[in-house]
């Protein structure tokens, strides 16, 4: 009888040791699961997050292929995380104002415009630079310039040499890019917003697109002087040549230093003292060749009047 009860012993002791075993594992994958949220994540809703479909680079459009929709718990989705993928592709393109991780949410704050603000610069060619050009306040409110337009640059600064005014053009036939951070030339109208208003007081911005060369010729003429807009046509491709003007050439006058030719003859009366003309002296003064002489001068008494005519035959 001993030797049935010790087999049956050692196998009961086997099986409850077994099933001792299973529940220790079973208690063991539940405290895990506690420990580590699968069970919260598993029986959590899960809701629609748009996320990046690969990495995404500031500043570009972002396109259909660049993103897709997946399901998040919804405890784990970010804040001003978005839920539709038409609120990023449409109607309106929308840009990165930072790089975007591939598999990374959406967020609203990080997505700009490319027409105004920071995603202006998807607008910008990769050979061209945006150049800010401050203006009258009134030549954006009455539509002068606008997104779109073609420009000259006109600028007035001094002259190193002759310490004088000077006006001339410096650039021509420039895009404008956005007028007051708008890229829209629908949108880019007068300021509604008193509050803004005053805040551009000041004067606009006008936004051009320039070589990296234009860059610096734009800069050094608006330190060192004043910049203005003209408008042109779109279709007039041709480069004008200009001479500037300056205060003297405004008023018709000769700029002082200059030979000029009298065109008609002038009359003045000066006193003479009693002297005969010296003919080496007068040899110095012999009229231009082509111009006929004056005739040869008379003894003239002490404290006598003579008229001189000055230019003219």
């Amino acid at each position: 009888m001993k030797s049935k009860a010790a087999p049956r012993a050692a196998r009961a002791g086997a099986v409850g040791f077994t099933a001792l075993a299973l529940l220790l594992t079973a208690l063991t994958a539940f405290l895990l699961s506690r420990v580590f949220g699968e069970g919260k994540y598993a029986t959590e809703p899960l809701e629609d997050v748009v996320v990046a479909a690969h990495d995404l680079l500031a500043a570009e459009i972002i396109k259909e292929d660049d993103v897709k929709v997946v399901q998040w718990p919804k405890s784990t989705i970010p804040d001003e995380a978005i839920r539709r993928l038409d609120d990023v592709l449409g109607p309106k393109p929308t840009v990165p104002v930072i790089g975007i991780m591939r598999g990374e949410a959406i967020l609203t704050r990080r997505l700009a415009s490319p027409e105004q603000g920071t995603g202006m610069a998807s607008r910008v060619p990769q050979d061209k630079r945006g150049f800010p050009i401050q203006v009258e306040r009134w030549i954006a409110d009455a539509r002068l310039v606008y997104p779109g337009a073609v420009v000259d640059v006109i600028a007035t600064l001094e002259d190193p040499v002759e310490r004088t005014p000077v006006t001339l053009t410096v650039l021509q036939r420039l895009t404008v890019l956005a007028v007051n951070g708008d890229i829209d030339a629908a949108s880019a109208k007068g300021d509604d917003d008193e509050q803004k208003r005053q805040q551009n007081a000041g004067g606009a911005v006008v936004t051009v697109l320039v070589s990296p060369g234009e860059v610096e010729i734009l800069a050094l003429a608006a330190r060192e002087g004043k910049l203005d807009l003209a408008l042109r046509n779109a279709n007039d491709t041709d480069n004008v040549s200009t001479q500037g003007s300056n205060t003297f050439s405004l008023l018709g006058r000769p700029f002082p230093g200059t030979a000029q030719t009298a065109t008609a003859a002038t009359t003045v009366t000066v006193p003479l003292p009693g002297l005969r003309r010296d003919p080496k002296r007068a040899a110095l003064r012999d009229p231009p060749v082509g111009r006929e002489p004056p005739p040869p001068a008379e003894p003239a008494e002490s404290g006598s009047i003579r008229t001189i005519r000055i230019g003219g035959k």
